[in-house]
Formats: structure tokens, sequence, C-alpha cells
């Protein structure tokens, strides 16, 4: 049977594709079951980063309303889990990058929210199509939109379920730049490259100060970042020789 979801890693890089492109990798249960597998036999400590990506040509057409519409996935319980799932993405140790071509609607835009870095092709489609279908986000969309965008943005783009190409999502800060559809895939590459060159351990200390400290005032903030920052890492010294000119 062919796999919902992929998983590969090379190079310390991480590979997680969306694989029903038949369908534009609209997201169900088993899809979220898969993805769960793929971390949890992941060897975490050997990623430098994590590209999160859909196959064919599209990244994800949002929840698969056909299975909403049958009842298989509005159990509380499915909904924590898929909740929480979008929530363990969201923290992984290590950088995740965000591949977008084609849609990335609803459920879709819930799950690239996840994600550290969001790199779009120009003719990318965003959307959030909640209201249209007399749905309300249950994967966190309420939260992240509005703190990667702004709470006006996020307002318009919830209510008036509006469609936003990858410029306009550049724009607007939901991605953090929006590339040529025949680059994007090289550009991932070399963004992704950078930062498994860079120290493992910084990275991960970094995003760990991110998440520990989102939310508090700069004061506050800043002094969480002075008492738990680890510092200086063994490879330091190494690092800094090899750069010298």
């Amino acid at each position: 049977m062919t796999e919902s979801v992929t998983c590969t890693v090379q190079d310390s890089i991480c590979r997680l594709t969306l694989n029903r492109p038949d369908k534009l990798n609209a997201l169900n249960l088993q899809m979220f079951r898969e993805i769960e597998g793929h971390l949890d036999r992941l060897d975490h400590a050997a990623i430098g980063c994590m590209v999160l990506s859909g196959a064919g040509r599209s990244f994800c057409a949002g929840h698969d309303l056909d299975d909403l519409a049958s009842g298989k996935e509005t159990a509380a319980s499915a909904e924590r889990f898929e909740n929480g799932l979008v929530e363990r993405l969201s923290t992984l140790p290590f950088p995740l990058v965000a591949k977008v071509r084609g849609h990335c609607y609803t459920g879709g835009l819930e799950l690239v929210l996840a994600a550290d870095i969001i790199v779009a092709a120009e003719t990318a489609k965003f959307a959030d199509t909640h209201s249209k279908f007399d749905l309300v986000p249950i994967w966190g969309l309420t939260q992240r939109l509005p703190r990667r965008i702004g709470m006006a943005r996020a307002k318009e783009m919830m209510f008036g379920c509006r469609t936003y190409t990858g410029v306009d999502a550049a724009t607007m800060g939901l991605v953090n730049t929006a590339v040529p559809d025949d680059k994007l895939d090289a550009y991932v590459d070399d963004l992704c490259a950078d930062i498994a060159s860079n120290s493992m351990r910084s990275n991960r200390a970094i995003k760990k100060l991110l998440i520990d400290t989102d939310g508090l005032n700069l004061a506050a903030g800043n002094a969480w970042e002075l008492h738990h920052s680890p510092g200086h890492g063994p490879e330091f010294k190494a690092m800094i020789a090899a750069r010298r000119p």
C-alpha cells in the first residue's frame, strides 16, 4: 500500500512529504497517524533540519471534506490527537522548513503554520475557508495565524475566505519569502543545507529559547535568555578556527 506520508533522511536533512497527490494532499486521520509514526521512528539527534512539503502540484488542499462529512473524524479524541500532532510539529527540537507550491488551504494552512520558516512559490495559493463550510478551526489556526501576520490580517483571512498568492503571503509576512516556481526546490535545498551546516546544538537551543519565551515581555524574555542560555558549546573553538581566512 502506498504511504500517504513519506519520510526520508539524507545528510541530516529529513524530508516529510504529504503523499496523496490525487487528492491534492487533503489531510485525513490516517495521514496524521503516519506522520506520528515517522516522528516516533526518527533519530531526532541526527536531524539538523526538516522539510515539510506536498507531493505533486499542491502542498495541501486542506482537511479531507469527504472524511469530515462522513463523520469519521469528528470524535473529540481524533480532534485532540490531530491538534496535538500539529503542536508536536511546531515544537520539534530542530528547525522545520515548509515548502509550499500550489494550494495551501484551511487545514493545510494550519499545518504549515507549525513550521519555523515557510517558503512559497510565487503562484502558490493560500486561504482559510473554515467559515465557507460552517467550520471552526481546531488545529491552532486562531492562535498561530495572528502571531505570524497580526490580528487584523488574520481576521481578514479568516472572515473573508479570500485567496492570496505566494507573493501576497510574503508581503503580509505569512511566508518568509516567495520565489519563482521553478526555483522553489533549489531555494529550499540551499536554505536547508545552510541550516544543517551550522551548529545543531545552537539551532536547537535557540529554538527552545524562542518557544520558552513566547508571550513574555521584553524584560522577562531577556532575563530568561540570560539565565537559561547554554552559551558556548564544545565545538565553538574548532568552528571558529575552521572559518578563519
